[in-house]
């Protein structure tokens, strides 16, 4: 079920009065990249596959796949996650 846009509207004005990061006010993920070796996500729900070719990342708004050769979960927490190996594509699902 979709919210409202008034909602939506309403809860962006109160995100840019406050000046509030807008990962943390609309439960976004944040990713990075450094090259097309690694990727960092902040703010993901959970790993839904992980192969030497795919990751698939739960976020708050959508999947992310992450497509590549050799690829590995080197790290992960509760908040963030580093993705290594040789990246070609990431979706946004």
């Amino acid at each position: 079920m979709r919210k409202p846009k008034l909602f939506e509207d309403a809860k962006n004005h109160i995100t840019d009065t406050l000046k509030l990061p807008k990962d943390l006010a609309k439960g976004e993920a944040l990713i990075g990249l450094t090259g097309r070796e690694e990727v960092y996500i902040e703010n993901y729900k959970g790993i839904l596959e992980c192969t030497s070719e795919a990751v698939m990342i739960a976020t708050g708004r959508c999947r992310v796949r992450i497509v590549g050769k050799n690829l590995k979960v080197s790290y992960y927490t509760n908040d963030e996650m580093k993705v290594e190996g040789i990246l070609s594509q990431i979706l946004f699902l």
